[in-house]
């Protein structure tokens, strides 16, 4: 498995920067398997937006019951099979790609952004100087904060398009890496100003997937007291953060604490060996943790080294790989079906 990684894990940079909480997490702390579940589908949107610009995400749309298929790339992602794509678009900025789809039968309008794919978005994420934010309540990560500028316009109207078209009752933004920060910039200014969209009556949850640090102290505090403005008017189930750290994802601890910055997530969830556990609110800022668990609870772990891009017990590193044979099947031109097959049967016989 690991001998064919092409992505950045970051496995070194947790071995570097991370460090063990003082908190063992235990049976007691363990997230619900609906919660787990619930994240687990959030998640196969954005590793979709991941892909888009590599493969059209029309085209993913268009043809999910062959994609979803034994063998293609989407094989295990039944999330999107009752899924509807509204719109996909590229980013001004360094090309960040973002998708918007409604899922039909939970009435889900979801906001789905890319995380870094290519080297000119992993400068704006090496580019860490703070810039002022709007609300002058705090900083944020200038890389980041460009390249949520360049996205900002195309991804509301997306999400615009999606509440006209259809009854949407749960409004879910959502993205792996630097997408999940970028997701949370347009939180933020979606609960600064109410007139930007109308969902004041429809729930809202975010879902982050390894996201870095990005504001600083001020500001996570003003994104608590935005959270509690909208709880207090609307309700308790108003908004929900779901922000999910992994077992040997450096990314969470980046950049340093020593920099200032700081994660919005007051009580994270913590993702190791497939087993997904609710982190005490004071051990926010820890990116590793001892566990321990009941005998019967012990599997062999899919993906034991952990890393960046294992996520929801599943193996992007793979799924890339798999859209790459699909792309290339497509320029060849003839069938596609059939030419991904060979590749994937080639692929299987030298691995045999």
């Amino acid at each position: 498995m690991y001998s064919s990684e092409k992505l950045m894990n970051f496995r070194w940079i947790s071995k570097i920067v991370a460090t063990y909480a003082p908190y063992t997490l235990s049976s007691k702390d363990l997230a619900s398997p609906q919660v787990q579940e619930y994240l687990s589908e959030i998640g196969q949107f954005t590793e979709i937006a991941y892909v888009h610009g590599a493969i059209p995400t029309k085209f993913i749309f268009d043809n999910l019951e062959t994609l979803l298929e034994p063998t293609f790339p989407l094989d295990g992602y039944h999330a999107v099979r009752d899924a509807q794509l509204v719109t996909s678009f590229i980013g001004k900025t360094a090309n960040l790609p973002g998708i918007v789809a409604y899922r039909a039968q939970a009435k889900q309008l979801i906001l789905a952004i890319s995380g870094t794919r290519s080297a000119l978005q992993a400068l704006y994420d090496l580019y860490a100087i703070k810039h002022r934010h709007p609300s002058r309540r705090g900083r944020v990560h200038t890389g980041f904060w460009r390249l949520y500028k360049g996205i900002k316009s195309l991804a509301l109207d997306g999400v615009r398009k999606g509440l006209a078209e259809h009854d949407v009752k749960e409004f879910v933004l959502s993205g792996h890496s630097m997408g999940a920060v970028v997701s949370q910039f347009l939180l933020l200014d979606i609960l600064r100003d109410e007139t930007i969209l109308p969902i004041n009556d429809i729930p809202i949850k975010f879902v982050g997937f390894g996201g870095p640090r990005s504001a600083t102290k001020g500001l996570v505090s003003y994104w608590q007291e935005l959270f509690d403005q909208r709880r207090e008017k609307y309700g308790t189930d108003s908004i929900s953060e779901y922000s999910v750290k992994m077992y040997n994802d450096g990314v969470p601890s980046l950049p340093p604490l020593i920099l200032g910055y700081r994660h919005y997530a007051q009580a994270p969830f913590y993702l190791v060996h497939g087993r997904l556990y609710q982190v005490p609110a004071d051990l926010c800022e820890y990116a590793l943790f001892h566990v321990t668990s009941d005998a019967d609870d012990e599997k062999p772990p899919a993906h034991p080294r952990g890393g960046h891009n294992y996520y929801n017990n599943r193996d992007m590193e793979r799924f890339r790989r798999r859209n790459l044979w699909l792309d290339k099947a497509m320029k060849k031109g003839g069938d596609w079906k059939d030419l991904y097959g060979a590749k994937v049967a080639k692929h299987d016989r030298m691995a045999s």
